[in-house]
């Protein structure tokens, strides 16, 4: 069964690339063969949809099993994991190089370093869990994988053990396990509403698709509120969004791209599911509920991205955004601009953050105030940085700008001019970032020689990356014109 072996593939990877801790070759060479077999396996399933289909059955209980949409998600998620693993091939001997210098430079002592084995062995059992998210088909199963993302990407985020990343991980597992709790209570009182008419279809997706006109609308709606509330925190859906801003920060680049690029799709097919579940005389509680989210988080980001003084968090706000906006498509029935608009974002945000951690790995600080002349240091990273802003913000060719535009197209003329107002800020707010980042001159931080040329080196990545996205913005517009979409 092809859903068994490709969540069990990372998983054994990464048992034995922690346990041959002191082979770090043999380490890197699994680390990268996992992960082309996963995209292989990945791409076959979406290719070959009779297999996709097939289901992994204990009695009359489906566990394990993909849909369309899942099939999709498993695929950006793969392919996103094989782009960050040749990025950290080759970014991590820079980083560790690099901290000397940059502890010199900043005047501060050099915080030490997770094990390599470590390391790559809790990105593949994080891959393994999105892996299992994506082919659940029971919602315990769903649940249970989502607490295990949070678990064991933990601790990826102090990678470097300084005291901002300790604390972020610890603020990462608590807000994350006090929403995974919601959602498990959630959970429950989707099992009392579907239990109502005498028979319980179990946690079953696939039963409780086919019994949803005869749950209860009491115990459901009470269920879809701590669904929101409990995947909408690993969503990064606002008010619920708090630890996302600092995890960012933190976590290695590399990191972030995965818990930014994968970790929040995976959250948000969570919603879906509970979502399609939706008796249809709830459907507009639960279309009012995840558009007021989305518009909050809108908000949220719009606010703080004007505000920032870190281009770090600067992204992980944007994701905040994003999120948003794929709330609000999939709650005004515009399911075909919500998947399109997450697959965008994952592939545009994960070059912003490997990018990012370029620019971290030259500066030696978040801090927007103290880069500048990025124009004249790192010119090929500065004219990727550009680029992906402005994709990040829906400026054509980018595959956000037609989302958007269905979104303003579908929703009605209220939402459509609140979120075009929101989107506006969000622009002016990044490009000023941006540019300040760019042009002038070299702050008191100037880049340290060597890390900048190595940082300089760690473009190809980003640059397939933008290639990607600009063919999928060309095909979508051409799709949009045609009327195709």
């Amino acid at each position: 069964m092809i859903a068994i072996l490709i969540v069990l593939l990372p998983l054994i990877s990464a048992g034995i690339i922690y346990l041959m801790g002191k082979h770090l070759k043999f380490g890197r060479f699994l680390f990268l063969f996992t992960a082309v077999c996963h995209s292989i396996c990945s791409v076959y399933l979406l290719l070959n949809p009779e297999a996709a289909l097939s289901k992994w059955d204990i009695g009359k209980t489906t566990l394990l099993g993909f849909d369309p949409i899942s099939a999709l998600f498993l695929l950006i998620t793969s392919l996103l994991f094989i782009l960050v693993a040749i990025q950290t091939h080759f970014w991590l001997p820079a980083e560790l190089a690099a901290e000397p210098e940059h502890a010199a430079a900043h005047g501060h002592t050099a915080a030490g370093f997770q094990k390599e084995s470590v390391f790559r062995s809790c990105l593949l059992a994080f891959l393994a869990m999105m892996t299992l998210v994506t082919a659940a088909r029971n919602l315990g199963i769903l649940w249970v994988a989502l607490e295990a993302t949070t678990l064991v990407s933990a601790p990826l985020i102090c990678f470097r053990r300084s005291a901002g990343s300790v604390e972020a991980m610890w603020k990462y597992l608590l807000i994350c396990s006090v929403g995974i709790a919601m959602a498990l209570f959630g959970t429950m009182l989707l099992d009392v509403a579907a239990s109502s008419g005498g028979h319980s279809p179990g946690l079953n997706f696939d039963k409780l698709l086919l019994t949803r006109s005869t749950f209860h609308t009491g115990w459901f709606k009470a269920a879809f509120i701590f669904a929101i509330a409990g995947y909408g925190a690993k969503m990064g859906l606002a008010p619920f969004h708090t630890w996302l801003p600092d995890a960012h920060s933190e976590a290695p680049g590399t990191v972030s791209a995965l818990l930014s690029g994968s970790l929040l799709n995976c959250s948000f097919l969570a919603l879906m599911r509970f979502y399609a579940l939706a008796p249809e005389t709830l459907r507009p509680f639960c279309k009012n509920l995840m558009i007021a989210g989305g518009l909050f988080s809108l908000g949220i980001a719009a606010f703080f991205i004007l505000r920032q003084n870190d281009f770090k968090r600067m992204l992980a706000y944007s994701s905040v955004e994003h999120m948003g906006l794929a709330a609000i498509l999939w709650a005004i029935g515009c399911d075909q601009g919500a998947i399109f608009h997450v697959c965008g974002h994952s592939l545009i945000k994960m070059t912003l953050f490997l990018i990012a951690g370029n620019i971290l790995l030259a500066y030696g600080t978040r801090a927007i105030p103290t880069i500048g002349g990025m124009f004249k240091d790192m010119p090929k990273t500065a004219c990727f940085w550009l680029i992906g802003i402005l994709f990040i913000c829906g400026m054509p060719p980018s595959p956000l700008f037609v989302t958007e535009y269905l979104l303003v197209r579908e929703a009605g003329p209220l939402l459509s001019t609140a979120v075009l107002l929101l989107l506006f800020v969000v622009f002016g707010g990044m490009t000023k970032v941006c540019l300040s980042m760019l042009m002038g001159h070299t702050g008191s931080s100037a880049p340290l020689p060597e890390p900048t040329k190595n940082a300089e080196r760690l473009n190809l990545i980003p640059l397939v990356a933008l290639i990607a996205v600009t063919c999928c913005g060309i095909m979508w517009l051409i799709l949009l014109n045609n009327g195709e979409i």
